[in-house]
């Protein structure tokens, strides 16, 4: 143990989506002292700035937690992975850069479910406020934020195939569906900057990055949460199996992530004393909650060969990565500034819902990176996901070593609403790969997608190929009843000092990819730490 224990007024553990933002707004005002520790190393590789290269930081351990769930008995048995950024900007350094605010019914529900200051209105200026929308500033949307946000150009056949699709099935086009109207076809927003990833390590840490009081510590594993009565004191982590202690005046802030935070809570004695008690764990309060009610989107990848060489297979070859690579390198220009995503839809599977429940994530190839190797091949693919699941799973210990990773249990598909919803997401996106738009193009099913005839061989084929969104929330739920973990400001019931802000707060899914609304979380308790508030914006939404 290093006895020489440090403090500050702010101890942030984990920098990733929420933490780097964070860090960056406490420390904005010089008097504050603040440490940001990161389990990972720093975010200078060349695969995760290029966008093009995303598959490569999944398969690295180096940059990804890679988390593997409890055999899944909704998914036939299957263990699903579950990749998590180790690295600074977390998981939006090693994400798929898709931006989606989620549907503002989303937040209102929070809000009537008891989280007032958690509407539409509260969220919108938080929205704004951390972003610069190439699209331009607007009601809906901001210019001045230090994240950028790109409409993709989405420029190829496959591309236009899949809006002409859409809209022939009977979607509306969106303009901007992280403004008025989300349901649709659209074009994806991404966080790219000039062709280079836009992390939150690259857009909020990297310009605090000078600031005195503010120190960063990379590869430093927390251990466990000091406590002196019910107040949180300090942090005992670890760096290169050295175990220091730091001291925290005002908070110790979570921002570990859906798993990492609960993990980590446990680990401290703060969860189900009888869970806890199974591992050795001292109880230090009773907490039922910690760890339960954990949800994630489930999608299911349905793809198709093509007549013709459309997809950028060879741009992927070994010649074809040199030269791909050689561009983004000198004048980042070409494929190495695609995240490949670069269209998208909402959509509702049946009459009376008040918001979408599906949503298709576009690919222009079949398959992508395998242990740093490329296999793609021609052909394209729609990731159909399920956005409002009923499953709920949990994150429990496995031991009281903290460098043990916790136990996954997603309990994907066990509500039948759940395998019924996305078997008919499965459906309608088969019917609108039928549609004329895709004539010249489709040339058959790839891995007996196909060749389903019945809804039972169909929601079995479901089963046997879903797979995670990588967007567990729900850990840490902010709330009021027996279960809930945190308040509306993140505060952990029962203890002072010690505040939750990441993904781990949502009561429920956002409707999307939920990196967006994990910065807009961040960018609002910043603001709860620090006792102030933006006031809400009352706009009109579809």
């Amino acid at each position: 143990m290093n006895s020489a224990k440090k403090t500050y007024d702010y101890i942030i553990v984990g920098a990733g989506s929420a933490g780097c933002v964070v860090a960056n707004r406490l420390s904005a005002n010089p008097n504050n002292r603040v440490l940001l520790i990161e389990a990972g190393p720093r975010d200078n590789n060349v695969i995760i700035k290029m966008p093009a290269a995303m598959g490569l930081p999944l398969e690295a351990t180096r940059y990804n937690w890679m988390f593997s769930s409890e055999p899944e008995p909704g998914l036939n048995g299957r263990v699903d992975v579950q990749h998590r950024g180790k690295v600074l900007g977390g998981s939006s350094s090693i994400n798929g850069m898709i931006f989606n605010r989620g549907n503002y019914r989303d937040y209102d529900a929070w809000a009537q479910a008891g989280l007032a200051k958690w509407s539409y209105a509260h969220c919108l200026p938080y929205f704004k406020r951390m972003e610069s929308f190439e699209g331009g500033a607007n009601e809906y949307r901001g210019g001045a934020g230090p994240l950028n946000v790109k409409r993709c150009e989405a420029k190829g056949p496959l591309y236009d195939a899949f809006i002409q699709a859409g809209q022939q099935f009977g979607l509306p086009l969106s303009r901007d569906h992280n403004a008025a109207q989300q349901d649709g076809v659209h074009y994806v927003q991404a966080t790219i900057r000039k062709g280079v990833r836009e992390s939150t390590a690259a857009s909020f840490l990297d310009p605090a990055a000078d600031r005195q009081n503010l120190t960063v510590v990379t590869n430093a594993l927390a251990r466990k949460i000091i406590f002196n009565g019910r107040r949180a004191v300090g942090l005992e982590y670890a760096v290169n199996d050295k175990t220091f202690q730091a001291q925290a005046d005002r908070e110790v802030i979570l921002c570990a992530g859906a798993i990492g935070s609960p993990h980590l809570l446990m680990l401290s004695g703060v969860g189900d004393r009888q869970q806890l008690a199974q591992h050795g764990v001292q109880s230090i309060h009773h907490l039922p909650g910690v760890g339960q009610n954990m949800l994630d989107h489930l999608g299911v990848p349905i793809q198709y060969t093509t007549h013709r060489d459309v997809s950028p297979v060879k741009q992927l070859s070994p010649v074809g990565r040199i030269v791909t690579g050689a561009k983004w390198v000198l004048a980042k220009r070409g494929l190495g500034t695609s995240n490949y995503f670069e269209v998208g839809s909402f959509m509702r599977s049946r009459e009376g819902l008040d918001r979408p429940d599906i949503q298709q994530e576009f690919f222009p190839m079949i398959g992508l990176f395998h242990q740093g190797k490329s296999t793609a091949t021609e052909g394209f693919q729609y990731f159909t996901s399920i956005l409002h699941p009923k499953s709920r799973g949990s994150v429990t210990l496995k031991s009281a070593d903290p460098t043990a990773a916790p136990a996954l249990r997603f309990n994907y598909l066990t509500d039948p609403f759940d395998i019924k919803t996305l078997t008919d997401g499965v459906e309608m996106t088969r019917e609108m790969v039928r549609l004329s738009a895709w004539d010249e193009l489709r040339k058959g099913g790839f891995g007996n997608v196909t060749e389903m005839k019945t809804r039972a061989e169909l929601e079995n084929w479901v089963r046997d190929n879903s797979g995670s969104g990588y967007h567990p929330v729900g850990t840490c739920k902010m709330g009021f009843d027996d279960m809930s973990v945190t308040d509306e400001d993140g505060k952990v019931h029962g203890l002072d000092g010690l505040r939750v802000i990441d993904a781990s707060l949502m009561p429920t899914l956002t409707t999307g990819n939920t990196n967006a609304p994990t910065i807009m979380i961040a960018e609002k308790l910043s603001d709860a730490v620090l006792g102030q508030a933006l006031s809400p914006l009352n706009l009109r939404c579809a």
